[in-house]
């Protein structure tokens, strides 16, 4: 039997293209559970809902192979979300940083090759330089 949440999650995966973490978010699981969207996708009642709506295994695999036979129209975007939703294909997507550029470098190691560059810029065109200092 599936929760009332596993409901709301298949129909915000449906919405948002088969993003498994951002539903799961979407509808009230917390952070930690949403890392693991397996948490979902294999247990009991998610299976069920989803054979109960006809996304079957069975399905999804005839679909393919008619695909793949015939080549009539591009269905690849509704196989790949129904992949998606039966947790057959995995998406990895970065749900911690808000969608902001996560930095490679420390602030500090940053600011200090920002600063070696510009003084190198400054100075001369020691192309050199710039890249030993990158390098690093």
């Amino acid at each position: 039997m599936s929760t009332i949440k596993q409901v709301r999650a298949l129909e915000k995966m449906v919405e948002n293209g088969g993003n498994v973490s951002q539903a799961m978010l979407e509808v009230g699981y917390s952070l930690n559970t949403a890392k693991t969207p397996q948490k979902l996708t294999e247990s009991r009642g998610f299976i069920a809902l989803c054979e109960e709506l006809g996304l079957t295994d069975n399905l999804l695999v005839n679909a393919l192979v008619e695909d793949i036979k015939t080549k009539k129209g591009n269905r690849k975007a509704e196989l790949e979300l129904g992949f998606k939703i039966k947790g057959r294909l995995i998406q990895k997507t970065d749900i911690t940083s808000g969608e902001l550029p996560i930095p490679i470098l420390s602030l500090e190691r940053k600011k200090e090759i920002d600063d070696a560059i510009n003084s190198i810029c400054n100075y001369s065109n020691n192309f050199d330089e710039i890249v030993r200092l990158y390098e690093q």
